[in-house]
This record gives structure tokens, C-alpha cells and sequence, in this order.
């Protein structure tokens, strides 16, 4: 149990970290600036945060699931109507900046919480996924790369979006 709370803090704190980093560009950043696309194929750095929001609610439920029902069918393709919803530009035009900003520190208490209940046998066990991707993925895959990971890697695009369109 020591290890799997060393690894679960490790990412907790990485996810924290990305989390504060978010925060701190969004905070720092015009709230019109936020809904600029830098092309018509790329989202604005508002979308990516509304993106966040939605995606890391979603694989924590899942996650939360999976340790009630081991081997239930998880996950999503890139077609699941609250992800599209989330980063529909109407939908992201309404949301103000402190809000986004409110519910982006929600969610490191949110994380912690499904982490805390996490024990080592759980990230060890295997699933089938509806996206053929992730099928048989042990636990520990969704917390590292469905939440932490694809939160930093927002991170860096969030920065790099904002680069192109000031």
C-alpha cells in the first residue's frame, strides 16, 4: 500500500502542478484573447480548458466505476456527444473566465479523492474500452495518461495557442 500511495501522490501532485499552471495562464491572460483560435481547425485556449473540465470529470467517473465493477467496459471515442459538446464554441462563449478558473481548482480535490480510494490491486486491473486503444489497459494507464498526463499536455497547447494568436 506504501508504494501505490507514493505513485498516487506522484501523480496527484503532477496533475496539481499542471492544474496551478493552467490556472495561473488563464488568470494572467484577456478573456477575449482565451477565445481566439489561432486556425479554424484548432480549438481556443477556452475551449482546451472547457476540453479539460469535461474530460477529467468523465475518466474520473469511470474510474470510480471501474473500482465498483472491475472489468465493467470503459471509456469513449473521440465522438461522445458531452466531449463534442464541451468544445462547442457557443457553448465555451458563455463561460466566463473565473468560472473556468473555480472549476479548473475543483478539480484537484476531485482527483485526489477517486486516488484516495485506489488500492494496489486496482491498477493492475484490465478492462475491455470502447476505444480499441485503450481495450485491456490496466487502471493505472487511465490515471496516468487519461488524467494526468493529457492535462499537462494540455497545458503546453493552451501556451502554445496563446503564442499564435497574440
Amino acid at each position: 500500500m506504501i508504494m501505490t500511495t507514493a505513485v498516487l501522490n506522484e501523480k496527484l501532485e503532477a496533475f496539481k502542478k499542471s492544474i496551478d499552471e493552467i490556472v495561473t495562464v488563464v488568470k494572467n491572460t484577456e478573456e477575449a484573447a482565451l477565445l481566439l483560435k489561432p486556425s479554424e481547425k484548432e480549438w481556443s485556449a477556452m475551449q482546451i480548458v472547457s476540453h479539460i473540465l469535461e474530460a477529467v470529470e468523465f475518466w474520473v467517473a469511470d474510474l470510480e466505476a471501474l473500482l465498483v465493477v472491475p472489468g465493467a467496459k470503459w471509456g469513449r471515442n473521440h465522438e461522445h456527444v458531452r466531449r463534442l459538446a464541451a468544445v462547442d464554441e457557443t457553448v465555451v462563449s458563455r463561460m466566463k473566465k473565473d468560472v473556468a478558473i473555480t472549476k479548473l481548482r475543483n478539480l484537484v480535490p476531485k482527483v485526489g479523492a477517486a486516488l484516495d480510494r485506489v488500492k494496489e490491486e486496482d491498477l493492475v486491473k484490465t478492462a475491455p474500452s470502447y476505444n480499441p486503444n485503450f481495450d485491456g489497459k490496466p487502471l493505472l494507464f487511465l490515471v496516468d495518461h487519461l488524467i494526468v498526463k493529457h492535462v499537462t499536455g494540455h497545458y503546453g497547447q493552451i501556451v502554445r495557442h496563446l503564442e499564435k494568436v497574440r
